[in-house]
């Protein structure tokens, strides 16, 4: 956009009241309705005008956070700060602390491992209020905890802002390393982003996704929320998201580095004025903000409750971050880089949709060297090696539906036993 008219926004833009089908999720349906342009505004107006440039480690960053923490509290979720330090290496020995901001919706069926997670990034570059990037994405966030809080899903939903984005999505690194430290089961991560900036009727109408891999079933469950809670989007596909490519994009990328699956949300609207100062809360269409925020908020609860009908895969031998001397885990570090001396037992941990596992194929550099059929899924790797390599896996339900995981490790063997 090249003048100030250009950004006035179309009035045909408009977040109307939901019109929904008769089959719908009445507690979804309320929650919908407490999502509103006034909220939104509020939350925007303190994030950027009354707080500002919130940039990793500053005092705009500390009062967001406090903010943020605040207004989590006050919907009696469970919240809390997460601390987190990281060294950027880019630019030499620059120490960053600050913390994450999340606050949990637990499940009501202990029966239902997975978790949602829903995050955005609060933090900005130095000099913008971070409007659209990503303050867009943060109340979103807040508007998501305010409006499903007062309802119960079947699974944990948790919702969490960001720091450290803007550096180097250190903030992220650190919470997702934990995360899998500690065997969490993710079902998806929505990442927003950038998702309050629509200029014509036209863009109004659209929402882009980027899934993963294995998260294309997520975004048919997408569209159906879109049509049955009568968001009525033209939703449609970016590019894939995929941690092969280089460290960077958003906060979803460590969690794709991590095996796990991931959405991410996009505006419509080309955006000239990320990461300046002209990233004002005047260049934000709250009624497309609304809209937006409207369908991850029914996608997250929705996904929450349903049965999981595709089957998941995820390699826990070897795991990310280890260090693996003659089969055994012997340290961790911290983050995720993983060697392997001496031959490995690979494992597959398999989880079965609404149809049985016909089987599992295993890869090593791309290369196929084994197919199990029978649980436990397993194979024995005895390679000769000093370098880096991939094993990925590839499992296939009976109707046809796949999933895969692979991990990159540098091993080392150089004895191959019989």
């Amino acid at each position: 956009m090249t003048n100030e008219t250009t950004l006035t926004k179309d009035p045909s833009i408009q977040s109307e009241e939901v019109m929904f089908d008769s089959n719908i999720n009445p507690d979804i349906a309320a929650a919908l309705e407490m999502v509103n342009e006034s909220l939104l505004e509020e939350y925007m107006r303190v994030l950027t005008v009354e707080i500002g440039p919130r940039m990793t480690g500053s005092e705009g960053s500390k009062k967001a956070a406090k903010y943020i923490f605040e207004q989590f509290e006050n919907t009696d979720l469970e919240t809390k700060f997460h601390n987190w330090w990281a060294i950027d290496f880019r630019r030499p020995y620059t120490l960053y602390i600050d913390k994450n901001v999340i606050a949990t919706l637990p499940g009501k069926d202990e029966t239902c491992d997975e978790i949602i997670v829903f995050n955005a990034h609060y933090d900005t570059v130095k000099v913008s209020p971070g409007a659209i990037d990503d303050g867009s994405g943060t109340v979103a966030v807040m508007a998501a905890a305010y409006a499903l809080s007062q309802f119960e899903f079947n699974r944990t939903i948790k919702f969490v802002c960001f720091s450290g984005e803007e550096v180097g999505l250190f903030g992220s690194r650190n919470y997702v390393r934990n995360l899998y430290k500690n065997d969490a089961d993710i079902l998806v991560e929505f990442n927003a982003d950038m998702i309050g900036y629509a200029n014509t009727s036209e863009e109004g109408r659209i929402v882009y996704v980027s899934p993963s891999e294995d998260a294309h079933w997520i975004v048919d469950e997408i569209k159906n929320v879109n049509s049955e809670y009568g968001i009525d989007f033209t939703i449609k596909r970016a590019w894939n998201i995929s941690s092969d490519r280089p460290r960077g994009g958003s906060d979803f990328f460590d969690f794709l580095l991590h095996g796990y699956e991931a959405v991410a949300f996009w505006q419509s609207g080309h955006y000239d004025y990320y990461h300046s100062p002209e990233d004002t809360i005047d260049k934000v269409n709250f009624s497309y903000l609304v809209n937006v925020t409207r369908l991850i908020v029914a996608s997250a609860a929705h996904l929450a409750d349903i049965d999981v009908y595709h089957p998941h895969v995820q390699i826990d031998s070897p795991r990310r971050g280890r260090f693996y001397f003659k089969d055994k885990s012997l340290i961790n570090f911290r983050y995720e880089k993983t060697i392997v001396i001496d031959d490995l037992l690979i494992h597959a941990d398999v989880k079965p949709g609404d149809a049985p596992i016909e089987k599992v194929e295993f890869y090593y550099d791309d290369k196929l060297i084994f197919t199990d059929t029978e649980y436990p899924y397993e194979y024995r790797l005895n390679n000769l090696s000093l370098l880096e390599h991939e094993v990925e896996v590839i499992i296939y339900d009976e109707q046809g539906r796949t999933a895969q995981d692979k991990v990159k490790f540098y091993y080392i063997n150089i004895y191959r036993k019989n």
